[in-house]
């Protein structure tokens, strides 16, 4: 119940940022952490942000948007007007957001911004297709799991960190971002999967009714 109440906040908080002057809520962010963000741009060094469905994370993409040019990873809507609906009221941050689909070329795409010192940023907590992903625990059952997140962050060299937007009061918020566990980058999928599904996991225990517990994580099984 209380899960579903935080939903539809977060759909009404997100009219607001579409619709309204986003200022509006990002005036009502407190970012703890920030400075993790902030040595990693100075160091010119291609950025991995990862968030789950905790909190709003519409409102984290937009604050980031304020500090730095973002590429987003997105699994495209069914609806072909869902998918205009989503590109036009997320990229209006004059130019700010890129949003990429999740399919071959766009993964390519994000590889080069990672190479050359880009920010991208990642939803790990979404079910992958099958043949793009591998079981690991989350919150004790099999979740089917992506392995892309471990082969870029491998590959790239990139600096992994966590982020996410935390309701802590009516239309107040603690966005944090923190350092990722060094294993999310092992060249072992497994491993590499199972410190990506705990940390998320342990996002998400923070405040239970603010992840978004609707989501397919566990159709697929062993």
């Amino acid at each position: 119940r209380r899960s579903f109440e935080h939903l539809g906040i977060t759909a009404v908080e997100c009219c607001r940022l579409f619709f309204g002057p986003a200022e509006r809520l990002l005036r009502r962010v407190r970012g703890r952490g920030t400075e993790y963000l902030g040595e990693a741009l100075a160091q010119g060094r291609g950025i991995f942000l990862l968030t789950g469905h905790f909190g709003n994370w519409e409102l984290l993409n937009q604050w980031l948007a304020a500090h730095t040019p973002l590429a987003i990873l997105y699994r495209p809507p069914e609806s072909r007007l869902g998918e205009a609906f989503l590109r036009r009221v997320r990229g209006d941050k004059a130019d700010r957001i890129t949003q990429i689909r999740a399919e071959a070329a766009g993964i390519r795409q994000l590889f080069k911004r990672l190479r050359v010192g880009g920010v991208v940023g990642i939803l790990p907590d979404q079910q992958p297709k099958r043949g793009d992903g591998e079981f690991a625990p989350f919150f004790g059952k099999p979740a089917y799991t992506m392995t892309l997140l471990s082969r870029l962050a491998e590959r790239s060299g990139a600096t992994v960190l966590f982020a996410y937007c935390e309701r802590i009061g009516d239309q107040a918020f603690a966005l944090r971002i923190e350092p990722a566990p060094a294993a999310i980058a092992s060249s072992d999928a497994i491993v590499a999967i199972t410190a990506l599904n705990a940390a998320v996991e342990r996002i998400a225990r923070r405040s239970p009714a603010q992840y978004q517990w609707t989501y397919k994580r566990y159709t697929l099984q062993p």
